[in-house]
């Protein structure tokens, strides 16, 4: 009779060994850096605050802020010692908590934040917030733009015309400029280099702030082009962010089908026709969905600088203070509807192209 082999228990299962204890002398260095940290946010603070630590016969006191966040290093340190981190682990978790102190500090991140509940709940803002969640829809269904004819929803039209025209524009320029941007389908090193020049100049401004460069510069709502600016602005910002996208893909395309279309002597163009753009193109689609997803909401806050659409209107309801508190409700609420149907159509279009 064979015998029949047994599965072995939990007891006699080999135990899988633990890392080695990480070398003290390494985490000695990171406490001298946590309390170096800790010298410099005390001699560079500007709050007053300060904590006394009674011990007995002597009390000692420390700031508030810099002391806190000592004693958060430390506490990082001491769950790395435990979990036996490598120390160079160790040292970019010490990293991220001092770095985030730092910022938080120069912004005053804290005290700012343990105001809000205090002005979420006392004037103005307790008014806006009913006003926010109490939207007047009749206003965005029957009411017309303030000294035109033109109804409300008729703004949603337009918005949603310059996220259209913007999407098309913008991407395919962005297409073009990947293909010339990566080296796998550029023509030479020099122009590659000069084309990833170009994309980071481009991505440096953000949209808001080529909105107002064109408004200066051809005219904005007040002049009759507030459309035109904002699907020039969205176009630069669609640009900015397909060509780095779409860039970093035709950088990972499988080699395999690029040496066989050399090897058949096809010339660059021919080679990218074949072997790049059917490789990127599921990944071009759906950049390009997700940059149409960005318009409808980029196209609101584009309201602020002069521009057409949805967002002028909302840049205007904000302005009257007092009054406009349900008409900004209704534009936002409706805002995330329509951002939620366009995610769902392009859901549905992500599963039928690709």
């Amino acid at each position: 009779m064979t015998a029949v082999a047994e599965r072995p228990s939990a007891a006699s299962a080999v135990k899988r060994p633990e890392p080695p204890k990480p070398p003290l002398a390494n985490y000695l260095g990171l406490v001298v850096i946590a309390m170096a940290a800790f010298a410099f946010f005390w001699w560079t603070r500007e709050d007053t605050s300060v904590l006394f630590l009674p011990l007995g016969f002597i009390t000692l006191w420390a700031p508030q802020w810099p002391l806190i966040g000592f004693l958060t290093m430390l506490a990082v340190l001491a769950l790395c010692w435990f979990t036996r981190t490598s120390p160079m682990a160790a040292f970019g978790a010490l990293s991220v908590v001092v770095f985030s102190y730092w910022a938080g500090s120069n912004i005053y991140f804290i005290d700012r934040i343990i105001d809000v509940p205090s002005r979420l709940t006392g004037g103005n803002t307790r008014d806006q917030l009913i006003g926010y969640f109490n939207p007047d829809w009749s206003y965005l269904l029957f009411s017309n733009v303030a000294g035109t004819s033109r109804p409300i929803w008729g703004e949603w039209l337009i918005t949603l015309c310059m996220a259209v025209v913007a999407t098309i524009i913008g991407c395919f320029i962005g297409l073009l400029l990947a293909m010339l941007a990566s080296p796998v389908s550029s023509f030479n090193k020099a122009t590659s280099q000069t084309v990833k020049a170009v994309n980071s100049v481009v991505r440096s401004i953000p949209d808001v702030g080529w909105a107002l460069l064109f408004a200066a510069f051809i005219g904005g709502t007040a002049y009759g082009l507030g459309a035109l600016a904002a699907v020039l602005a969205l176009i630069m910002f669609n640009i900015g962010i397909v060509a780095k996208l779409l860039g970093e893909s035709i950088d990972a395309v499988n080699p395999g089908p690029l040496e066989a279309a050399d090897a058949t002597g096809a010339n660059l163009l021919q080679r990218d026709r074949v072997a790049v753009l059917p490789a990127v193109m599921p990944s071009f689609v759906s950049y390009s969905l997700y940059v149409f997803e960005l318009n409808i909401r980029a196209s609101a806050a584009l309201g602020v600088v002069g521009v057409a659409g949805i967002g002028g209107e909302l840049s205007r309801q904000i302005g009257r203070m007092s009054q406009g508190y349900e008409n900004v409700g209704a534009i936002l609420w409706a805002l995330v509807l329509v951002v939620l149907l366009v995610d769902l159509l392009s859901m549905w279009i992500r599963r039928k192209l690709l």
